[in-house]
């Protein structure tokens, strides 16, 4: 029976940690709603490989639908951001932060992209962020 104790109890200390590490790092002070919705932290290169990348920022506070989709304009060319990657996320209305998570694929290795983020809400209608155009370098091909 203790092996079963130790089990749940062990369970219950790392989903507890888990979940306040989690608030802990997407909460801001929240305001009295006036704010206007801007980037907090990032955008910023979370990881990347030869042929894939992940971009992550937060922005203030979410507001309208629940559901947002995080839009990466990316290129080559820092005067021609001609792709898009787009990603679903959904706003906790409990949390004053959103924090953004993107995906980009098929990326060619070793190669330096521009970027900018923006957001917008399930029914299209941007949240006006707009970011300064960013860069990254893929890794060389392994």
């Amino acid at each position: 029976m203790r092996p079963v104790l130790l089990t749940v109890a062990i369970t219950v200390v790392v989903n507890s940690l888990i979940a306040s590490h989690a608030t802990a790092a997407q909460q801001h002070p929240a305001g009295n709603g006036s704010e206007r919705r801007q980037i907090v932290t990032g955008p910023a290169l979370e990881s990347a490989t030869h042929d894939t990348a992940i971009i992550r920022w937060t922005v203030n506070r979410g507001g309208g639908t629940a559901r947002h989709y995080a839009i990466v304009r990316y290129g080559t060319d820092s005067a021609n951001l001609d792709k898009t990657a787009r990603s679903p996320n959904r706003w906790s209305q409990g949390l004053p932060n959103v924090t953004y998570r993107v995906r980009i694929d098929g990326l060619a290795p070793g190669t330096t992209y521009y970027y900018t983020v923006d957001a917008a809400q399930a029914d299209g209608i941007g949240i006006g962020l707009k970011s300064r155009v960013n860069r990254f370098t893929t890794r060389p091909r392994p």
